[in-house]
C-alpha cells in the first residue's frame, strides 16, 4: 500500500477546517499592493483555461493532471507576487481553488488521499480569499465524501454540516444533503438517511441552470437516485436499491466515465445481495472495463474488490468473471 494513503488528516484537524470556514466571513482584500499590476489578458486566459481544464479533467484525459497543476502553480506564483487590485486578487484566488479543486479530484481517484486533502483545504483557503462560498462548501463535501469513502461517516457528517451552513445555490446543497445521506446510511440511521435523500430531491427541483456555479453544474437526479441505491444497499434493502441504481445510471451523462464505473459496482453488489450471479458478473465485469477505461485507480480497486470477494463463489458466470479480471488487470489475483 502507498504510505500516501495513510497522511490523512485527522477527525479533530478535519472538522476544525470546516468549522473555521464556518464562523468566519471571507476578508477582503482591502487595497491594490504596490508594483506592476497583473496582466489582464494574462488573468483572463488563466480564467478560460481553467474551464476547460475542469471539462477535460471529467473525462479520460491522462495528461490533463499536469496541466491543471501547471496552471495552478501559475495562479499561486502570482498571488503571491501581490502585484494585483483587491478584485484581481478575487479573481486570482477563484481560479487558484478551481484549479485546486480539480487538483483534489485527480489524486483522490489515483488513491493519493493525503494529497488530495492539501488540494482540497487549499481550495476552501482559496475560494473563501475569492468570496465563493459555493466552491468552499464543495470542496468541503469533498472532504466529507473521501471520509465517508475511508470509512469515517462520522467526520463526513460534521463537515458536511458546516459546509452546507453558507451554501447559496441549491444545486451545492443537494449534494451536500447526497453526501450527507451516504454517511448516515454507512452508520445505519435510517431516519437521517431519508431525511436527507429527501432534502436533496427538494433542493434540486430548485436548481436553475442560469444560477449554477459551474463547480455543481453536473448535479443531476441521476446523482441522487444512484446514491440513494448505495444507501438502501447499506441499509439492507437491495430490492430499492436496484431500482434507484437502474434509473441512475440510465439517466448519467455517459462521459461521466468514473461514475459510472462506481454505479456500475454497487449495481453488481445489489444484484449479489438479490442472489441474481449472472446479472452481479456481468456488472461487476462492466465495473471493471468502465473503471480501466477511465485510468481511476480508486474505480478500479472499488471494481476487483468486489470482484476478489466473489473468487470462492462456484457458479459459472462467477468462475468466468474471476478468470476475466485476472485477465484484463494482468495479475494472479484480481484483488
Amino acid at each position: 500500500m502507498d504510505r500516501r494513503s495513510f497522511l490523512v488528516l485527522s477527525s479533530s484537524a478535519l472538522i476544525e477546517v470546516a468549522a473555521d470556514w464556518a464562523r468566519i466571513e471571507p476578508r477582503h482584500l482591502s487595497q491594490a499592493l504596490g508594483g506592476q499590476q497583473i496582466d489582464e489578458e494574462l488573468l483572463r486566459w488563466l480564467e478560460q483555461r481553467s474551464g476547460e481544464l475542469r471539462t477535460l479533467a471529467a473525462g479520460t484525459h491522462r495528461q490533463v493532471s499536469g496541466l491543471i497543476d501547471a496552471h495552478l502553480n501559475t495562479a499561486i506564483d502570482l498571488i503571491t507576487q501581490d502585484r494585483y487590485s483587491s478584485a484581481m486578487g478575487r479573481r486570482l484566488h477563484a481560479v487558484a481553488a478551481d484549479l485546486a479543486h480539480c487538483a483534489a479530484w485527480l489524486r483522490f481517484d489515483a488513491d493519493r488521499h493525503a494529497d488530495a486533502q492539501r488540494h482540497w483545504h487549499a481550495a476552501v483557503h482559496a475560494a473563501h480569499q475569492a468570496g465563493d462560498r459555493d466552491l468552499a462548501a464543495v470542496a468541503l463535501s469533498d472532504l466529507g465524501y473521501q471520509a465517508t469513502w475511508l470509512s469515517r461517516p462520522a467526520d463526513a457528517i460534521k463537515v458536511l454540516e458546516h459546509a452546507r451552513s453558507r451554501t447559496r445555490t441549491p444545486a451545492a446543497r443537494s449534494l451536500l444533503d447526497v453526501r450527507r445521506a451516504r454517511a448516515c446510511a454507512v452508520l445505519q440511521d435510517h431516519t437521517g438517511t431519508g431525511r436527507a435523500l429527501t432534502s436533496a430531491e427538494n433542493e434540486l427541483d430548485r436548481m436553475r441552470p442560469q444560477d449554477t456555479p459551474p463547480v455543481v453544474s453536473w448535479m443531476s437526479m441521476a446523482d441522487v437516485n444512484a446514491d440513494a441505491g448505495r444507501c438502501w444497499l447499506d441499509l439492507g434493502d437491495p430490492g430499492r436499491a436496484g431500482t434507484a441504481i437502474d434509473s441512475g445510471l440510465g439517466a448519467l451523462d455517459p462521459r461521466r466515465s468514473r461514475t459510472r464505473a462506481v454505479f456500475l459496482t454497487y449495481r453488481a453488489e445489489g444484484s449479489l445481495r438479490n442472489r441474481d450471479a449472472s446479472t452481479a458478473a456481468a456488472d461487476a465485469r462492466a465495473a471493471l472495463d468502465t473503471a480501466l477505461a477511465s485510468g481511476a485507480t480508486r474505480c478500479i480497486d472499488l471494481a476487483s474488490t468486489l470482484i476478489h470477494r466473489l473468487g470462492d463463489r462456484t457458479e459459472q458466470p462467477m468462475i468466468e468473471l474471476g478468470e476475466y479480471a485476472r485477465e484484463r488487470l494482468g495479475r494472479g489475483t484480481p484483488a
